[in-house]
């Protein structure tokens, strides 16, 4: 149904209004603003998760690949290898080494036998030539001229050595660039195990030369000269190394602020984690490492000439060296970070919260605690409202068993008496600190101070205070409720005195005015009409000042009849009709066709929607859209009127509904400021509801009724 009341309304108001109208449930549009405002903020520090994430492992990964790409520049710098390939020479190990593979080359050809040992095959790092007497055995990884060649140079080499044995196997002849500093025993005792090998060996010649390239080769006796000088250097200088970046991987993690570091994902997670999980994993992480460095050192003299092995790894610094190295320290440091964002987590959230709280044995025992000390409690409190000989009988039954379990004790009994003595001091202190408190405040109360709080969960005597602070609250509600009273009084004498002093005035004035002689006819029958008008609003005012007097005591008659609520409404804007038209606002109705019955009195529901149609005349918008809806279901109906404010609405919604309040605050509209008020109380005396809701220039009021089926219902 549409009422068109000014066919020239501007086509640019109309745009406005209905803008302002978009949204039916201004608080639903609110909400859904506060809804989606959460949103775009748990999506902004979802976005601030992904980044700060990627910046940090970005930087440890950074970290890793300098702190191990370190190593290699300093171990040239520091330790070079011709020292390493000096300091092996000279050590029994290579001469042991030397001896072993004097023996795996030479026995197997005088005993005609065949052995095969990989790390002996191809060695090419050490120039041998093995030879007996009569030519018959000649072993040598060099030809003749070659070998010639070298003993033109065997000053300038590393190392060299010759040897030769009698007839009976015992060393004859020794010559060596080490001179005393090579030890002959432990060569010798690499082939010669027992005084039967040693005939073996009757009459050998042997040379050894070990060329200035000899780090360069790849075979066992590099390999052995690699494992000798691997731990007291290079492992030193990876430790030295590792603890210079880990202090300052330390510094760095400290010196970040904790605000972006708990926005990373890994620190969150982690932190969430307990703490046996953090053990759990650091443990996943150092037990693998610390079993496989153990297993390796055992067997680093194990060599395999074509398999990985650790020490040519860490070593050379090769490939395998940055392939296991960069990974696993990066989980170290990874490790570390966390484990520092953690300790920081624990200084902001507390030592409680953070550490004892953050794992399963501290948040186990806390509640455990927790209930044994609630079932303390439990048993302990005695409700003094109710008959406290029971529980008195099981405190008493309780303490007896206690002290059963004390002597019981042996020679512990005299300190389980003591800490028994010390937790009944402590609570009955604390019941006797809680006592002075509530004689502190009930003296308070007494002497008129109700700024008091006490706590009620405080054991038996729960319910004095629970009493004190109703005690305080009621009396507060009263005093708030009896300046409400006095302040509505002054307002409504004020607006009485004002409302009705006005039209009196007026009245007063003409009447004056008429007593004049010398008035002509069409001044005076100008005068009649100003006294009639105000003597009609004079006469609105005081049957509204009763309506609403009868209204709010109760004191009104009803007579209730089921009715079609939807044509009381039409009948009502069909009698409102001429000003309607007088008026510029459109009314937009959104009726149901059919019946709508409620059992309600005519007189009283037709003044309520009259009046506020009338209260819309009197403060919409001119040139602006009215709409009223109707919105039902099994139980209600509800009318709801919904309009643009000429006025600014600066006042709570519930104000307007009281007595002698306006919208226009200066009372410069026509009205007795009852109209709301009439029609709220004559909606609530028929068992409905009128409600106002007010979101910027936006003015809904929704009345609502029940329907005569659930009246019957309830009736029953």
């Amino acid at each position: 149904m549409d009422i068109n009341l000014n066919n020239n309304t501007d086509d640019q108001k109309e745009k406005e209004v209905l803008q302002n109208h978009s949204d039916e449930n201004p608080e639903e549009q609110r909400q859904d603003a506060d809804s989606d405002s959460n949103a775009m903020k748990k999506h902004r520090q979802k976005n601030k998760f992904i980044p700060y994430t990627l910046l940090t492992i970005l930087f440890l990964f950074i970290f890793t690949a300098i702190s191990v790409g370190s190593y290699a520049p300093m171990k040239a710098n520091f330790i070079p290898s011709e020292n390493d390939a000096k300091a092996y020479i000279e050590s029994n190990n290579f001469a042991y080494t030397l001896g072993r593979l004097t023996r795996y080359l030479y026995q197997p050809k005088v005993e005609n036998t065949t052995w095969h040992d990989p790390r002996y095959e191809n060695v090419e790092s050490v120039r041998y030539s093995m030879t007996n007497d009569n030519n018959s055995i000649n072993i040598s990884n060099t030809s003749d001229a070659e070998y010639n060649a070298l003993q033109q140079e065997i000053k300038d080499s590393l190392f060299y050595l010759q040897v030769k044995f009698d007839e009976n196997g015992h060393l004859e002849e020794i010559e060596s660039s080490l001179g005393e500093r090579f030890d002959k025993d432990a060569f010798i005792n690499g082939f010669i195990f027992t005084d039967e090998d040693r005939i073996t060996y009757a009459n050998l010649e042997a040379a050894y030369i070990i060329p200035k390239d000899f780090v360069t080769y790849h075979d066992l006796f590099t390999y052995s000269m690699k494992e000798f000088t691997l731990h007291p250097n290079h492992i030193l200088l990876i430790l030295a190394i590792g603890a210079a970046s880990i202090l300052l991987l330390v510094i760095l993690t400290f010196s970040i602020p904790y605000a972006i570091q708990k926005q990373t994902v890994i620190c969150s997670v982690f932190n969430s984690l307990f703490l046996e999980f953090k053990m759990a994993l650091w443990l996943a992480f150092a037990l693998p490492s610390v079993v496989g460095i153990g297993v390796t050192g055992r067997y680093s003299t194990i060599y395999n000439p074509q398999g990985f092995n650790i020490v040519e790894a860490i070593y050379d610094a090769n490939g395998y060296f940055y392939l296991i190295g960069i990974p696993v320290t990066f989980i170290l440091y990874l490790f570390i970070y966390l484990t520092i964002v953690y300790i920081k987590y624990v200084y902001y959230t507390g030592f409680k919260e953070g550490f004892i709280k953050n794992s399963i044995i501290g948040k186990l025992s806390f509640h455990m605690m927790k209930n044994l000390k609630k079932t303390f409690k439990k048993v302990m409190t005695i409700d003094i409202t109710k008959d406290p000989h029971k529980k008195i009988f099981i405190i008493l039954v309780t303490n007896l068993f206690i002290l059963w379990l004390i002597a019981l004790g042996g020679g512990f009994a005299f300190i389980l008496a003591i800490a028994y003595s010390i937790f009944l001091f402590k609570y009955f202190l604390g019941l006797m600190d809680t006592m002075k408190d509530i004689h502190a405040a009930s003296s308070q109360l007494a002497e008129g101070g109700f700024d008091i709080s006490l706590e009620e969960d405080i054991g038996m005597l729960s319910p004095i205070a629970k009493n004190l602070n109703n005690i305080k609250q009621g009396f507060q509600l009263a005093v708030d409720k009896e300046i409400k009273s006095q302040r509505m009084k002054a307002e409504l004498i004020s607006n009485v005195s004002h409302d009705l002093k006005t039209p009196l005035t007026s009245i007063i004035t003409y009447i004056d005015l008429l007593k004049k002689k010398d008035l002509n006819i069409e001044t005076r029958d100008e005068y009649i009409g100003i006294l009639d008008k105000k003597s009609k609003r004079l006469k609105v005012l005081i049957e509204d000042l009763f309506e609403a007097s009868k209204a709010t005591s109760g004191n009104i008659e009803l007579h209730f009849e089921k009715i079609d609520i939807i044509a009381l409404f039409r009948q009502t804007l069909g009698e409102l009709e001429e000003k309607i038209k007088n008026s510029s606002l459109q009314i937009k109705t959104n009726l149901p066709e059919h019946k709508v019955i409620c059992e309600l009195d005519g007189k009283r529901t037709y003044r309520v929607f009259e009046n506020v149609m009338s209260n819309i005349f009197k403060y919409a918008m001119e040139n602006s859209r009215v709409y009223v809806d109707v919105i039902e279901n099994q139980a209600e109906v509800s009318f709801i009127f919904k309009n643009i404010s000429a006025y600014e609405m600066n006042f709570d919604a519930k104000e307007i509904t009281e007595r002698f309040v306006r919208g226009d605050a200066s009372r410069s509209t026509e009205g007795s400021g009852l109209g709301l008020s009439i029609a709220k109380s004559f909606v609530e005396i028929q068992k409905g509801d009128l409600s106002i809701n007010i979101d910027g220039d936006l003015f809904k009021l929704t009345v609502t009724f029940p329907k005569a089926e659930l009246l019957e219902i309830l009736d029953k």
